[in-house]
């Protein structure tokens, strides 16, 4: 994390001795070059969380995606498992990711797969009684951990950071859906 914070630092100084000498960004019309750099800062980090998180998992036994899919058996079960089209509407990941996750905790006999009783084409997923008590020794680690990583900020500052990191999330995923979006051509600047 300090290589992150040095290369932010080191960044932000060029932008700055570049300003103060009254210099301006080729091609880059009225932008705020502060706003921008602290916008790939952010895009830094976002790329180094789930690196680090992948980290945490592998740690705790566990990749980060099947803690993802028993973690919605955990929460969401009520005795007749939850459908693998429903664990992919909430993470936004193909069948077919989801299937190869499932196929490792079955192996694993962390879960189980039945035929939905209303729809034979439906596969649910339930954990198993291993399934759930890796969940109840694992779930007491993973939230001290959590705590250790998120008692650093008030309720205020996590409540920010949940609002700014939706809203954030929100703003790029109407920009990247959106018809208007300026693309620059090949060997053209925006």
């Amino acid at each position: 994390m300090n290589d992150m914070k040095t290369i932010n630092r080191e960044l932000m100084e060029r932008v700055h001795r570049r300003e103060a000498m009254g210099g301006k960004y080729p091609g880059i019309p009225e932008l705020d070059m502060k706003m921008a750099m602290r916008f790939i800062q952010a895009i830094h980090h976002f790329h180094r969380v789930p690196i680090l998180m992948e980290q945490y998992f592998q740690k705790m036994g566990l990749s980060k995606a099947r803690f993802l899919v028993m973690i919605q058996l955990f929460i969401r079960d009520e005795g007749k498992g939850i459908g693998i089209s429903d664990i992919c509407q909430v993470y936004n990941v193909s069948s077919a990711t989801l299937t190869g996750v499932a196929d490792t905790l079955e192996k694993e006999g962390l879960i189980t797969r039945k035929h939905s009783e209303k729809d034979r084409r439906k596969v649910n997923l339930q954990l198993t009684e291993a399934g759930w008590d890796f969940m109840r020794r694992f779930l007491p680690a993973h939230f001290s951990n959590v705590k250790k990583i998120m008692e650093q900020y008030s309720v205020e500052e996590q409540k920010l950071l949940a609002d700014l990191l939706d809203k954030l999330s929100g703003k790029l995923t109407e920009l990247v859906e959106d018809e208007e979006l300026t693309i620059p051509e090949k060997g053209e600047t925006v």
